[in-house]
C-alpha cells in the first residue's frame, strides 16, 4: 500500500469550508482505480488549525495516476481556504 499525505494550514474561520472541500473530493477519489480510502484529521488551537489528509492506494502507479483534472479541481478547492504551500509526501 502507498499513501499520499498532505499537511494544510486552514485559514481562520474556514474549517467548515475545508470540510466541504473534503466531501467534494470523496467521489472523485472513490472513482480512481486503486483507491483504498482516505482520512482527514485536524488539530490546533482555536483559529490556527492544521489538517492532515492521507489517501491510501494499492500501488504507487495508482497513486500517481490519480493526479488528473478531478484531483486538481479538488486540491484547488481545498487550497482556497488554506495558507499557501501545503506539504505533501508519498509513503509506502
Amino acid at each position: 500500500m502507498y499513501a499520499r499525505a498532505w499537511k494544510f494550514a486552514i485559514l481562520p474561520g474556514k474549517v467548515e469550508e475545508f470540510a466541504a472541500a473534503a466531501r467534494f473530493a470523496t467521489p472523485i477519489l472513490r472513482s480512481q482505480p486503486g483507491f483504498r480510502g482516505f482520512l482527514v484529521l485536524h488539530s490546533g488551537p482555536g483559529e490556527k488549525l492544521e489538517a492532515t489528509v492521507v489517501s491510501v492506494w494499492e500501488s504507487l502507479v495508482a497513486l500517481r495516476n490519480s493526479e488528473n483534472s478531478g484531483f486538481q479541481q479538488a486540491l484547488a478547492r481545498a487550497m482556497s481556504v488554506c495558507e499557501p504551500h501545503p506539504t505533501m509526501r508519498e509513503e509506502e
